[in-house]
This record gives C-alpha cells, structure tokens and sequence, in this order.
C-alpha cells in the first residue's frame, strides 16, 4: 500500500487530475467490460454504428480524435467475433466502411439497461447539477490540451 500511496504522491506532484481522471474511467470501462462482455472502446464503436452504420474507420478516427489505426484494431476484433463486418467502399477503395450484423444489434439491445445502471451509479455520488457541471469541465480541460 505505501508504493500505491507513493505513486499517487508522484502523480499528484506532476498533474494533479491525471490519476484522479485515470482512476474514473478505467472503472467506468471495467464495468462496461463486465456488464456486457465487450470493452469500452468497442462498445462506443458499436453505439456509433447504431446511430450511424456504414461509418468509416476514418471518420470514426476522427470524431473521436482516435488513431486511425487503434480504430482499426477495434474493428477487426468486432469483426472477428461478429458483431460487425467491414468493406472497403465501392468508390474509394481505401476507404473501409462498418456495418453492425445482427448479432451486434442483438448486443446493442443491453444498450437501455447499461445506461440507466450508469445513470443509478453516477446519480448515487453526484447530483444532476454536479454532472453538468462535470461534464462541461471535462470539455474545457479536453480543448485546452488540443495541439
């Protein structure tokens, strides 16, 4: 525990919302993980293609300020366990469009229930005004470590 603690001290010292941010989302995304047996960053992937199926890779890259090859990664892995397929676009080749198959929209179904767990979970420490409040800082602190 003393190395924890001293690792903590450290990261403080050096960025004092690094680890606090850091913590927040990796539990976020462990129980993403566990919740629906698909981590998070596939997880977004698919509500993308939700709203939006035949997106391409790049575009999805971009959106979400991704490296494009990360984003590739993600989709090969859905791919492979079939809840996507990809294609390259008919008039680009290099363009690769997804598309969610029905077993991905069968996923997706859980989609309701995992939001209002999060809602439950987040609402059990914050109040609304706070998550606001959360949230429109977390989009400054995001513009201001743009390039």
């Amino acid at each position: 525990m003393v190395e924890r603690d001293r690792l903590e001290e450290v990261l403080e010292e050096i960025n004092p919302l690094m680890a606090p941010l850091g913590q927040a989302f990796r539990g976020m995304a462990g129980v993403f993980g566990r919740e629906t047996g698909v981590g998070a960053p596939r997880w977004l992937a698919l509500a993308v293609l939700a709203r939006r199926d035949g997106i391409s890779q790049g575009e999805v890259s971009k959106v979400f300020e991704l490296d494009p090859s990360r984003v590739t990664r993600v989709g090969q892995s859905l791919e492979s366990d079939g809840l996507i397929r990809r294609e390259r676009d008919p008039e680009d080749n290099r363009v690769v469009r997804m598309y969610l198959t029905d077993e991905g929209r069968d996923k997706l179904r859980e989609m309701p229930r995992l939001k209002e767990e999060f809602r439950r979970r987040i609402g059990d420490v914050l109040s609304d005004e706070e998550v606001t409040e959360l949230r429109r800082m977390l989009r400054r602190l995001s513009e201001a470590m743009k390039n």
